[in-house]
């Protein structure tokens, strides 16, 4: 199993970002570096992608503010 992690992405780690958008559903299977979801935090958008190719199970939903690395899914 493989932790994808909210990027840590300003000098400020108790600042929350947002999981704007997923790209893959809850129990889809990925190939390593497929594009899983698009996160946000102060006008900054990253791209988060598969670490490892598996089955995909969601931790948080869309929209939800989270803190910079949480885990938002794993890979089993």
């Amino acid at each position: 199993m493989s932790e994808v992690l909210f990027p840590m992405m300003t000098g400020d780690a108790s600042e929350p970002g947002v999981l704007a958008t997923w790209y893959v559903a809850d129990g889809d299977v990925v190939a390593e570096k497929h594009l899983l979801a698009e996160v946000a935090i102060d006008k900054v958008d990253a791209e988060i992608y598969a670490p490892v190719a598996g089955t995909v199970r969601l931790r948080v939903v869309e929209g939800d503010e989270v803190a910079q690395g949480a885990v938002i899914a794993v890979i089993e």
